[in-house]
């Protein structure tokens, strides 16, 4: 079964102080799907979604040897017998990598949808970093390469290991934003120790000469992709080139270990023309999504009434 990190049971285990769930189907004593999840009520509603620090989730599938139509036939079945197990619920989310299983989880988006599943794209950047350094800092777009020049000659990159200081951080960045935090870290320090003893993930901080921090970002690994999970950067650093150094630290670190880079998910026209500077291409994962009537209906007037989407039922 051709899984993503994501799917092992000790990163859904940590991630969620070890209270999630899954449907499996089986073929005998062998398991050939599963659909890990989480349940969270918001009010008088349950929402199926994915644990926190989660950026991809969706079913794991044997699909099996044979011909191609076999195969995809079997992976649809399988899907659709993973989604007729779900709890009864008022709104499900989750995101799909469909490049799993060699491509064949493209078929898992055909499963949702013909079960009444709306179906979305979100665009990331992926950089396979088992090229040579040579070839990657060519990859660069210019400007990016002289801002982490730059960056090199300004702050000192190192791991952290303390992730209350990163949590620390992240929160006082939030805050001087003024923003207001989004961020579940009540089992960060549990899922950092957990990717550490596992080797899989690491915190990367760029310091400044008066051992400040500016950036920082926690990056985790597993089944040939490295994944910039979450990073934050100080109010105060006046560019982004600590942010581009610890992205080219990131590529460096996953050139060692022969892996791809996945740079996480794209929002916006000006992330896409930051993140494309390094060299990638544009990859898509699906949204799953789902909302009842009577959900959708709440999350309408909210959005008419409250500014802060924050205080919605999502």
């Amino acid at each position: 079964m051709r899984i993503s990190l994501f799917h092992e049971p000790w990163w859904l285990s940590a991630a969620t102080g070890g209270h999630f769930e899954e449907a499996v189907v089986k073929q005998g004593d062998d398991v050939v799907g599963r659909l890990p999840y989480v349940m969270q009520r918001r009010g008088p509603f349950y929402c199926v979604r994915m644990p926190p620090f989660t950026h991809m989730l969706g079913p794991a599938i044997e699909a099996g040897d044979g011909k191609p139509q076999t195969r995809l036939q079997r992976r649809i079945s399988i899907t659709r017998s993973l989604i007729d197990q779900l709890p009864r619920h008022s709104y499900f989310h989750q995101h799909l990598d469909p490049s799993l299983d060699d491509g064949l989880a493209v078929a898992d988006g055909l499963a949702f949808q013909e079960c009444k599943f709306e179906v979305t794209h979100q665009y990331n950047f992926e950089v396979d970093c088992r090229r040579s350094l040579t070839e990657l800092s060519a990859g660069l777009h210019l400007k990016t390469r002289q801002h982490i020049r730059r960056a090199e000659k300004e702050y000192l990159v190192r791991s952290v290991d303390d992730p209350k200081s990163f949590i620390d951080f992240y929160l006082k960045n939030v805050h001087a934003r003024g923003r207001r935090n989004r961020i579940d870290f009540e089992h960060f320090s549990a899922l950092f120790a957990e990717s550490r003893a596992h080797e899989s993930g690491v915190i990367l901080g760029a310091f400044d000469h008066t051992d400040a921090p500016v950036a920082m970002t926690y990056l985790v690994w597993g089944h040939g992709l490295m994944y910039y999970l979450l990073s934050t950067r100080s109010l105060d650093t006046a560019d982004s080139g600590a942010v581009s150094l610890l992205i080219w630290c990131a590529m460096k670190k996953a050139h060692e270990m022969g892996l791809v880079l996945d740079l996480d998910g794209v929002y916006s026209s000006g992330s896409a023309r930051f993140l494309s500077n390094f060299g990638g291409k544009m990859k898509t994962r699906f949204f799953i999504r789902r909302s009842r009537i009577l959900y959708g209906a709440v999350q309408y007037i909210k959005r008419q009434v409250a500014p802060d989407e924050s205080q919605f039922f999502t």
